[in-house]
């Protein structure tokens, strides 16, 4: 059977985090993975760079992603110089995995639902 890699991005789904802010959070949670690990991951990045760079954001609670943030996943915590508290737990990167052979600790993700905006009130 074919890969069909991904990469899977978590969102805090606890958190209310504006259009622009989240972009940002995913944006470090990808470029953070693919900056640590391109030397001892370097054929898999290739053959996902080299394919459809598939990422599928899915909304998560928080404690689980504590719980991935103490298992060594990349996580991203905002600095809270703008929208969000000192030290926010935005988004868990779990990686490039392959959707048709996914490890047992990753199957939970088949489960959470993708990341849909929710409409909030805009301040004047």
């Amino acid at each position: 059977m074919k890969k069909d890699l991904r990469m899977y991005i978590l969102v805090n789904q606890d958190v209310e985090i504006n259009k622009g802010k989240l972009a940002g959070q995913v944006g470090h949670a990808v470029s953070s993975y693919m900056y640590k690990n391109h030397n001892e991951k370097k054929d898999l990045i290739d053959e996902y760079m080299n394919n459809d760079q598939k990422k599928i954001v899915l909304s998560c609670p928080q404690s689980t992603l504590e719980k991935l943030e103490k298992n060594g996943y990349i996580s991203v915590r905002d600095k809270g110089w703008t929208d969000l508290e000192p030290d926010t737990l935005t988004c868990v990167n779990l990686g490039i995995l392959d959707y048709n052979n996914m490890k047992k600790e990753h199957k939970f993700s088949k489960f959470l639902k993708l990341l849909k905006w929710r409409n909030q009130k805009q301040s004047n």
